[in-house]
């Protein structure tokens, strides 16, 4: 069985596992479910978190705290930094010209670390898109991108907590090499100044 077709695999089962689903059994290739792994939720909860203070930062920071565990007074081993591009954009229009749908896109790039040592164990980038109906009505509008802003940092969350939790499975995911690394940081960093003027 190929790498990539097992990581497919496995990233169907973490998906399952993070939105309470039942794990599939896998035995036949060879596969345990996700969360049989002794230690993982332990793992999990020693990760710190560190995202853009933009709302959509405050939401995704919301949701990987619920999903991974923990709390800020136990001890961390390891530091997870989150760095977001929000763009929006109108989508759908009336025949006068005003904008009836509107689009939010967020690239996201992140790096998760050993605290003690600090070296990168995984970076990736990935990008997410949610739309929402505009209105004429400010409180309204608001609302409903508010709403919108919530969805997109879920949908970030759990994309986040899947590869952790293949990390954690067994260094499922490849790790990260010194030039991955540098040119990941240096995105982040950039990525981080970008999302934090932007709200």
């Amino acid at each position: 069985m190929s790498k990539v077709f097992g990581r497919k695999v496995l990233g169907v089962l973490a998906v399952s596992a993070v939105i309470g689903l039942s794990a599939v059994s896998l035995s036949g290739c060879g596969f345990a479910p996700l969360y049989a792994k002794t230690g993982l939720t332990a793992n999990l909860s020693q990760v710190a978190i560190e995202v853009p203070q933009t709302r959509t930062g405050y939401f995704l920071e919301q949701d990987l705290r619920n999903g991974l565990g923990g709390d800020d007074a136990s001890p961390k081993a390891f530091l997870l930094t989150i760095g977001m591009k929000e763009r929006h954009y109108s989508v759908g229009y009336k025949v006068d010209d005003t904008s009836t749908r509107s689009e939010i896109t967020s690239n996201v790039v992140y790096t998760f670390k050993d605290m003690t040592t600090g070296k990168v164990l995984y970076t990736d980038r990935f990008s997410e898109t949610v739309t929402y109906d505009t209105s004429k009505s400010p409180f309204t509008g608001v609302i409903s991108q508010q709403d919108a802003q919530k969805r997109i940092a879920t949908s970030i969350s759990q994309q986040i907590q899947r590869d952790l939790a293949l990390y954690f499975h067994g260094d499922l995911l490849p790790s990260a090499t010194p030039d991955a690394n540098a040119a990941a940081d240096a995105e982040l960093s950039a990525d981080s100044e970008t999302a934090a003027s932007s709200q």
